[in-house]
């Protein structure tokens, strides 16, 4: 179970947040400026809060009140950003062995984990195997999609993240990844937060959902209707 109450000062507003996500696909929606990436990078340790407690499945990753923020290369957390963030020079399979090569244990030389899957049946069950030797710039804005997705879940994550992954989609891909994020979310029994400005994706996706706005969180889709 993931569980977060922490508080953000933002450029403009102060961000306070208080969830729990035992499962499923939290989907983080607001406008742009509402601290939506600021809750992804805080709970993925690439930005501190300025107060509060973050941890998952028991484990605290911060805690003000104990002075604990563990580094983003130990939370175990997958993260999908919304640029896809793919390494240019890297081929697709390349770019999905990076998250293996950065798991504890590889780099001290020690013995690798047997993973639970790899990265020819990753890139299989995202339907990119035929792809696996294309560089990033070969790729359409789909193809890229589901190459950060299997970065993300090579690293075999407790949790994953996106980033608006399906914003700069054509309707009908973006139709299509909707139903295999929430087929591959149902397959991997992991906790999924993802973010999003669209209210057709909040519908599509959402398990739970929060409405950021003005520093203020609304906890159900009713609200979310009643305030806009």
């Amino acid at each position: 179970m993931l569980a977060a109450t922490f508080i953000k000062n933002l450029s403009e507003s102060r961000l306070e947040l208080e969830f729990t996500l035992n499962n499923g696909i939290l989907v983080l929606f607001g406008p742009s400026g509402a601290g939506k990436t600021t809750v992804l990078q805080c709970i993925s340790g690439l930005a501190s809060p300025d107060g509060g407690y973050i941890s998952l499945n028991g484990r605290t990753f911060y805690s003000s009140e104990h002075k604990i923020n563990i580094p983003a290369r130990l939370r175990n957390i997958g993260y999908v950003f919304q640029d896809y963030a793919l390494f240019p020079h890297m081929t697709v399979k390349q770019n999905a062995m990076y998250g293996v090569r950065g798991c504890k244990g590889k780099d001290r030389g020690d013995k690798v984990k047997r993973y639970r899957l790899t990265v020819l049946e990753v890139l299989e069950m995202l339907k990119i195997t035929d792809l696996q030797d294309r560089y990033p710039a070969q790729l359409s804005g789909g193809e890229k999609q589901r190459a950060a997705l299997a970065r993300a879940l090579m690293t075999e994550p407790e949790l994953l993240l996106l980033d608006e992954p399906l914003s700069a989609l054509d309707d009908k891909t973006r139709f299509q990844l909707q139903k295999e994020l929430k087929k591959l979310q149902r397959e991997w029994e992991i906790p999924f937060i993802l973010v999003t400005h669209s209210r057709s994706e909040l519908k599509a996706l959402g398990d739970q959902a929060l409405l950021l706005t003005n520093g203020r969180q609304y906890r159900s889709l009713t609200e979310i209707k009643i305030c806009n």
